[in-house]
């Protein structure tokens, strides 16, 4: 089982920068840099193309639109084969955690670290050191050299000893033969009869040691492919965070320009409002000021009038003509 360490590294690497999903029919642009197929269909259904160009949503880079995308095999040979590895893992860790479980339930579990024996042996099984696939069968050294002699088995193709289970992973789901074919066009592992019969028989196929030989060759310069467009996309991060910092640094500036700006405007409002207010009182403190004078001169003018009405009004009942002429010639 591949290290999950090892594995989440080249995770990393698989990750279209659309969908920021593993690769999917990954295609490649003239720039160098890959996207799933649905992805850049989808730029280029929703992106308006200046003067015919097509920019690249990684790098920006433009170049004229493509008739066709170019699927890159090589990238899609490792998200497979990558794709194959964590299925695997999956599989092996969902294994290893039923036999935890029986462990744990006093079941016996020994399919941890088995062993794989030879099935040929009778009294004692020996450990197998091969495995042929023609035959699926495991052999020990005694027994293989037998299985070797015979020329009719001559051509088996034999490997390292396995289990039932990686058994019947090389050989072809629909047809139960061997996959010894690797089909480039669909990427895809294939048997004999899927090359001759299938959908696959207009492909171009060649032998899975080729393929794995190719793969192997072109793994270095896709890992360092994928290292590079893995500093890009960390180089557009940096930018982006960049950015954001000095938006939230230009809006903290002009959200202080503008409180002290207010700030500053009401304190304005404050002092002219206590001066106009000063100045309404002082005009009207100058005009009382002018009208308390004439306020007591007409107050004593209506109390001499008042007294005169009262006066009048007493003459008013004296019944002697006398004492009424005297009184009226003494009255103001």
């Amino acid at each position: 089982m591949a290290e999950p360490r090892v594995l989440k590294e080249l995770e990393e690497e698989l990750i279209c920068s659309v969908c920021l999903d593993v690769y999917r029919n990954p295609v490649s642009l003239s720039c160098g840099h890959s996207f799933c197929e649905a992805c850049i269909q989808g730029v280029l259904s929703n992106q308006r193309y200046p003067q015919g160009l097509l920019s690249c949503p990684l790098c920006s880079a433009q170049e004229a639109l493509p008739t066709k995308l170019q699927p890159n095999i090589q990238l899609r040979s490792v998200v497979q084969k990558f794709l194959d590895t964590s299925e695997q893992n999956a599989t092996l860790e969902e294994e290893v955690k039923r036999e935890m479980e029986c462990e744990e339930e006093g079941e016996s579990s020994d399919l941890r670290d088995e062993e794989i024996l030879c099935d040929f042996c009778l009294e004692k099984p020996q450990p197998a050191v091969k495995t042929c696939m023609n035959c699926e069968t495991s052999l020990c050294e005694a027994h293989l050299g037998k299985h070797s002699t015979k020329a009719f088995l001559t051509s088996h193709v034999l490997m390292e000893p396995c289990d039932a289970r990686v058994l019947a992973e090389r050989r072809c789901s629909q047809h139960g033969k061997l996959l010894e074919c690797y089909c480039v066009t669909d990427s895809i592992c294939v048997c004999m009869l899927c090359c001759a019969t299938s959908s696959h028989r207009s492909h171009e196929i060649i032998s899975v040691e080729e393929a794995f030989g190719q793969a192997q060759d072109a793994f270095p310069k896709t890992v360092q492919t994928l290292k590079k467009h893995e500093a890009a996309v960390n180089k557009s991060l940096e930018n982006l965070l960049s950015q954001q910092e000095k938006i939230k640094a230009l809006e903290r500036l002009h959200r202080n320009q503008l409180e002290n700006s207010f700030n500053a405007i009401c304190e304005q409002l404050d002092r002219s409002k206590t001066e106009v207010l000063g100045a309404i009182s002082d005009i009207e403190k100058q005009q009382l000021s002018q009208i308390e004078p004439w306020i007591k001169e007409h107050n004593k003018m209506k109390d001499a009038a008042s007294r005169n009405v009262q006066e009048l009004e007493a003459l008013r009942d004296q019944k002697d003509p006398v004492l009424f002429l005297k009184e009226e010639g003494t009255s103001p």
